[in-house]
């Protein structure tokens, strides 16, 4: 698998709390080798929603070509 770097664009492959499985988001945080956080941009910016995941690197694909605006 590839090491996920902050700035890296990534895709859920699952779904996680309110973020739908396709979900795109940027790495913000590797805060170790089983745990990273995620703040998706694919998801409407309603106050109620958490767009801050922190998720298993194994739930990730990693989105070659494109970078996150972190």
């Amino acid at each position: 698998m590839h090491e996920l770097s902050i700035g890296d664009m990534v895709e859920l492959t699952g779904a996680v709390d309110a973020a739908p499985a396709g979900a795109r988001g940027g790495v913000t945080d590797i805060l170790d080798e089983s745990h990273v956080i995620v703040e998706v941009m694919t998801m409407p910016l309603e106050p109620i929603l958490d767009r801050i995941v922190v998720v298993s690197p194994e739930t990730l694909r990693l989105v070659k070509g494109e970078q996150a605006r972190t």
